[in-house]
Parts: C-alpha cells; sequence; structure tokens
C-alpha cells in the first residue's frame, strides 16, 4: 500500500465511521457499488485518491475524495 503522507492528514481529518462508508462506496464498472481494496492513497489537487482493486472481482478501481 502507497500512502502519501498529505493524503493521510487530509484523511485523519474525516471520522473513522465515514472513512469506512466512503471505502464500501466505490463503483466498479463490472460489479456496480463496491469495497476498494489493496489500495494506494495519493493527494490530488481536488482531494485524497485512491486506486485499487474490487473486492468482488479484482479488477481495478478508484474513489476521489473531494476536499
Amino acid at each position: 500500500m502507497t500512502i502519501d503522507i498529505n493524503a493521510i492528514q487530509k484523511w485523519s481529518k474525516i471520522p473513522k465511521n465515514i472513512q469506512e462508508k466512503l471505502l464500501e462506496n466505490v463503483f466498479c464498472s463490472t460489479c456496480g457499488t463496491t469495497t476498494i481494496v489493496d489500495y494506494s492513497m495519493h493527494n490530488d489537487k481536488a482531494g485524497i485518491l485512491f486506486k485499487g482493486k474490487c473486492k468482488k472481482c479484482n479488477k481495478a478501481v478508484a474513489r476521489l475524495i473531494e476536499d
């Protein structure tokens, strides 16, 4: 797992229960709504970008959490 220090600082300001909901609400083009697993976290100009895999089919997925 790759983690950007600026991204982790932003992420740590979000309550744990909301963090879980965000990671469990990722779109997969094969499965629809899924959970992201084996992800990396990156600081993005728009917020926090997660890149990982779909928990159901293992396909690449991403999620942007806007600032």
